[in-house]
């Protein structure tokens, strides 16, 4: 997601959905510090926050707009950069090396070395008999 595509007018069954995500996840950290945990100082504080912002959430949708757009805004910079840390873990952690020792051991499998002994680079393909062969591409 950019920033040109942000919800900044989300739908009502997004702000829906948002509010029952709100009402299981605090219900359930709720439940797991009550139960589990046996905190039982912290557990209402959380099923009360899951309430007072889940049920009105589900009925009138749009009362969660701006808590919901505060929390995109929040944490669209934190999923881009670890989308990018991610991606420049993945290229210099595993395709480098691999294109490093594929370099070390001289393959080449896109066949760029010049060879002064080919005529042609052209490599013959076997012609399709079957027509209909062009009509399942994959």
């Amino acid at each position: 997601m950019t920033w040109a595509e942000f919800p900044i007018k989300p739908s009502p069954k997004t702000l829906r959905q948002f509010a029952a995500a709100w009402l299981v996840f605090f219900l359930g950290i709720a439940l797991h510090r009550w139960l589990v945990r046996g905190q039982v100082h912290l557990a209402p504080y959380l099923a009360v926050l899951a309430v007072v912002v889940g049920v009105p959430g589900l009925i009138w949708p749009r009362t969660l707009r701006w808590l919901f757009v505060a929390l995109m805004v929040f944490a669209f910079p934190i999923g881009w950069l670890v989308t990018q840390v991610a991606l420049v873990l993945i290229f210099f952690g595993l395709i480098t090396p691999i294109a490093f020792i594929m370099r070390i051991s001289g393959r080449d499998v896109l066949h760029r070395k010049p060879d002064p002994a080919r005529e042609t680079w052209w490599q013959p393909k076997k012609p399709v008999t079957d027509l209909r062969r062009y009509f399942r591409q994959y």
